[in-house]
């Protein structure tokens, strides 16, 4: 009978080192595969973070540029506010010395007449302009620009009327122009820029108050006053109740001018 081999204490240790070295390659397979799923979870969760951190500054950002927005806008609505209040008072200012002039006609009321007046016109031409060309580099709504234009119409109609007024009472040495425009005329720069000309050389003895036609059909004050002197053409320039259709050039301006004002060193 054969005698039955005896496994050694030294191979029984190799085995187990042998099943120890196995298990550990396991695990550390095991643990490779688990490591880049971690980080690409770590990764996802920062993304995503980042996404939430710029949809605030975005917000943010277009929070601030509407409520600059609202400010701008407001700075110009108080801005023709101001401008109009005092145009207000200086026209009623304007009423109340006309209507004290003719009142007590025998005091001599004219002088303050015509020196209100004429610094009246001049406030209107220049804080008015400016407005008008605020509103225009400014991004303002199409109803908002079209309040501003009637309002300055409006403005200028009525002193153009207290002018003539003015100058038939106190027989003022000064020459009110009624000129209606277009923007859509081709010609009509070219009787601005002849108009103001004279202006610029009689300063404020020749008082311009131009209307824009374009407006009559959002203002009737405009359409009445071009039925009344039956304007069908533009330019049209008024002189002292006289229409003069067309272009009216320097040298014809000139002279139309200087047959209404009785002392003008510029017309000699």
């Amino acid at each position: 009978m054969v005698a039955q081999k005896k496994k050694t204490p030294t191979k029984e240790k190799n085995q187990k080192e042998t099943k120890e070295k196995q298990s550990n390659t396991v695990t550390s397979f095991s643990m490779g595969t688990t490591e880049p799923k971690t980080q690409e979870s770590t990764f996802r969760k920062i993304s995503k973070d980042k996404y939430v951190v710029a949809g605030v500054i975005t917000l943010l950002i277009f929070s601030l540029g509407i409520t600059l927005g609202f400010i701008l806008e407001d700075y110009r609505y108080n801005l023709i506010e101001e401008v109009n209040m005092n145009q207000d008072i200086n026209y009623l200012s304007l009423q109340m010395q006309y209507l004290f002039l003719t009142s007590f006609s025998n005091l001599d009321n004219c002088p303050m007449i015509s020196a209100t007046l004429k610094a009246a016109v001049t406030d209107l031409e220049e804080s008015l302009s400016e407005v008008i060309a605020y509103e225009e580099e400014q991004d303002v709504t199409e109803s908002r620009r079209e309040l501003v234009m009637r309002r300055y119409a409006l403005d200028n109609l009525r002193y153009w009327l207290l002018a003539v007024e003015s100058k038939k009472k106190c027989s003022l040495d000064i020459v009110p122009i009624l000129y209606f425009y277009s923007t859509e005329c081709p010609s009509c720069p070219n009787q601005g820029t002849v108009l103001t000309f004279f202006k610029n050389k009689f300063g404020e003895r020749v008082l311009v108050f131009p209307i824009n036609t374009e407006l009559k059909q959002q203002e009737p004050m405009i359409e009445i006053i071009m039925s009344q002197f039956n304007i069908d053409k533009l330019p049209t320039t008024i002189v002292n109740d006289k229409k003069y259709e067309g272009v009216v050039g320097q040298d014809q301006l000139q002279e139309i001018i200087c047959s209404h004002l009785d002392n003008a060193a510029e017309c000699q």
